[in-house]
């Protein structure tokens, strides 16, 4: 595909997009372009679950799954629909860190398909998930990237994103 726009509509997440969600997830898996979120999948954020699982389930599983604390995990997600057929998709969640506790908006996972990145569907995902965050109260908005991921780390740039101090290093015991 080439790299002209296209006429994307946003919209929140419902259930029966899950389905197309954790397709397209795969389909960025496939590509090798997860760098950022190689060892967590899309299903994994809408389950809660910390272990990935390479067994396909369908909709109706994480259906019977989101309530409690998972439903806030699709209260913030949105979908990226071209001609009608989901392509994208952001989810989100606020969270209260620091002291004094501030609420900060995290976007938690990105994904649009492979065959229809560089065509500003992401950059809609994160400024529509940026203004429900606003809408919110929440003045704070984090997007954690793998310092590898050139491509993500460039876009969130661009979207005006900061890197903030201090860095945080982490060793496996």
């Amino acid at each position: 595909m080439s790299n002209t726009k296209l006429q994307t509509k946003i919209r929140p997440i419902a259930v029966h997009d899950l389905d197309t969600i954790l397709t397209i997830d795969r389909e960025i898996r496939n590509a090798h372009k997860a760098i950022t979120y190689a060892s967590i999948t899309t299903a994994d954020i809408i389950t809660g679950e910390t272990r990935t699982s390479s067994r396909k389930r369908s909709s109706s599983y994480y259906l019977d799954l989101i309530s409690g604390e998972t439903t806030g995990s699709l209260s913030l997600g949105f979908a990226a629909e071209v001609k009608g057929h989901v392509q994208g998709f952001a989810i989100g969640r606020i969270v209260s860190a620091g002291k004094p506790a501030t609420r900060v908006g995290q976007i938690v996972i990105i994904g649009v398909h492979p065959d229809y990145q560089r065509r500003g569907i992401a950059t809609q995902l994160i400024k529509t998930i940026c203004d429900e965050f606003h809408s919110r109260d929440v003045a704070l908005a984090e997007f954690e990237v793998d310092i590898h991921d050139k491509e993500l780390l460039d876009f969130v740039e661009r979207m005006g994103f900061n890197a903030r101090q201090p860095i945080r290093y982490t060793k496996n015991l």
